[in-house]
């Protein structure tokens, strides 16, 4: 997961708390490097002074064997010269315990280390001689070292190279190591306590400083949780005038969701006054259609008894007319009813009708219209009865069942049953809930019109020539009126298509 895809306030505790970690590391990371720097520059002091007072003769007498001048010893050969002013160096004041010299005059080194509790030094091994050798003197005189001595540990050292003896001279660099261990972890520990403690301060920080913007966001979670598909649009949720106030990018944000809800609000109240113009023009046109077209029907039905006296043309021309006229009608009265039903001015009444006798008397008039589909019944023992006005349940199936044979080949099989709740159907209904379901194995809804199929004039085919008959064309308005009169009486309709077939589903309140 990419940082931006966090939350805001989790970002920027994030990068927070990253910044004051490389802070704290840089500033331990100065503190122990100085404090390293000074205890290493008073162990080289404290090297430096022991060194030039062995060197320079200052010091007093190593113990047996020496002599107080640092050229002359007990064998009188320059090798024992040189082991004398190591000695000289191993117990003067101040050496502590652990220091070593190693002297190499061509002919094999020798160290020494002092050690508490022994009368003379301790010679050291071969291996740490060695390694201590290795240290390269430059002129009189090389800078200070730190050399692992094997065996011993870490050790400060210098070298010296008098003509042809050359001289090592060292301190144990343990206790100068332990500190700076201690001081590390001392310095990480600090700094990480550091870094939480603000860490956590700027998180409560942070989030107080990010309410204004949850309070911005809530608002627009409000916004769309609003129904605003259907009816009167009721926009009048605003971000709180304090939190609109430009300058700051809150209130920027503030006020550019103050500006887009105003013109949504605009938008969706000019649709609304637009639907409801088209709505009203419609229920009065569809109204005003009807007289007209009654009195078409009603001239044309005059002269149904003088028709076989008329010439064919004429007879055939009537006919025309009184079809179209009955069609006109009937599609006067469903915009009619589509009005009424948006406009929710469509009673309903609380009968009880009878489902099962419903069913079976619409599938028998299917099979006398439509004799070329298998329809076949599946209906339960029992009586079910739903809630509802018995015209505007039996104009629901109709219309489900007619569009099932209308618009499937011949050949095709339509399946009509019925159950109760207690029987589910399509998942999982609520128990006071009779489902009828529809079916047909034809070659289903085109997949372009699947999603909207309950809307106004749609069509599988636009292009379908309209017949005259029985099984006129479709005008694209019967689920749209299954839909509103379905809802009017509390209930559900579903479909679901696919290339094998279409399956609706109504869901009606059980009586």
């Amino acid at each position: 997961m990419t940082l931006r895809r966090w939350r805001l306030q989790t970002r920027l505790i994030v990068l927070a708390g990253l910044v004051l970690l490389l802070v704290g590391a840089g500033i331990g990371t100065a503190s122990w490097l100085s404090v390293r720097g000074s205890l290493m520059a008073d162990l080289d002091s404290q090297l430096t002074s022991m060194t030039s007072h062995a060197r320079s003769g200052d010091g007093p007498g190593a113990g047996p064997g020496t002599s107080g001048n640092p050229g002359t010893s007990g064998g009188g050969d320059d090798s024992a010269a040189a082991v004398d002013s190591a000695l000289r160096y191993l117990f003067q004041p101040g050496v502590g315990d652990g220091a070593l010299v190693v002297v190499d005059s061509g002919g094999g080194g020798e160290g020494l280390i002092a050690e508490a509790g022994l009368a003379r030094p301790r010679a050291l091994s071969a291996e740490a001689i060695d390694a201590l050798l290795e240290v390269e003197p430059e002129g009189t005189e090389s800078a200070h070292e730190s050399v692992r001595v094997p065996g011993f540990g870490a050790y400060r050292v210098v070298a010296f190279h008098d003509g042809g003896t050359t001289t090592v001279y060292g301190v144990p660099q343990g206790s100068v190591d332990s500190a700076l261990e201690r001081t590390a972890w001392t310095t990480a520990f600090v700094v990480l306590i550091g870094v939480i403690a603000t860490a956590a301060l700027m998180a409560v920080i942070i989030h107080r400083q990010l309410r204004d913007l949850r309070d911005v966001a809530r608002t627009a979670r409000e916004v769309t949780d609003l129904e605003l598909s259907a009816g009167k649009p009721e926009l009048a949720l605003r971000v709180p005038a304090d939190l609109a106030v430009p300058g700051t990018e809150v209130g920027d944000v503030g006020a550019s969701v103050n500006r887009m809800l105003d013109h949504v609000g605009s938008a969706l109240e000019e649709r609304y006054r637009g639907t409801e113009q088209m709505r009203r023009f419609v229920a009065d046109a569809s109204h005003e259609l009807r007289t007209p077209i009654a009195t078409i029907r009603g001239w044309a039905d005059l002269t149904r008894p003088y028709r076989d006296d008329l010439p064919a043309e004429v007879t055939t021309s009537l006919g025309k007319i009184d079809s179209g006229a009955m069609r006109m009608s009937s599609l006067v009265d469903d915009l009619l009813l589509l009005a009424r039903l948006e406009a929710g001015r469509q009673p309903t009444r609380e009968d009880t009708v009878d489902v099962s006798s419903l069913l079976v008397e619409l599938v028998e008039d299917a099979h006398v219209v439509n004799p070329d589909h298998a329809i076949s019944l599946d209906v339960p023992p029992e009586a079910l009865e739903v809630r509802g006005a018995a015209d505007q349940v039996r104009r629901v199936v109709s219309i489900v069942l007619t569009n099932a044979c209308v618009h499937t080949p011949p050949g095709t099989r339509v399946h009509v049953e019925a159950l109760a709740a207690r029987k589910p159907v399509s998942g999982q209904l609520p128990s006071d809930v009779v489902a009828i379901r529809i079916s047909d194995d034809g070659g289903g809804i085109p997949p372009e019109i699947r999603d909207r199929v309950f809307d106004r004039f749609v069509r599988g085919d636009p292009s379908r020539a309209r017949q005259d008959g029985a099984k006129g064309g479709s005008s694209g308005l019967g689920l749209s009126i299954a839909a509103g009169l379905v809802e009017l009486m509390r209930g559900g309709i579903s479909m679901s298509s696919t290339d094998a077939g279409t399956s609706f589903e109504l869901r009606l309140p059980a009586a």
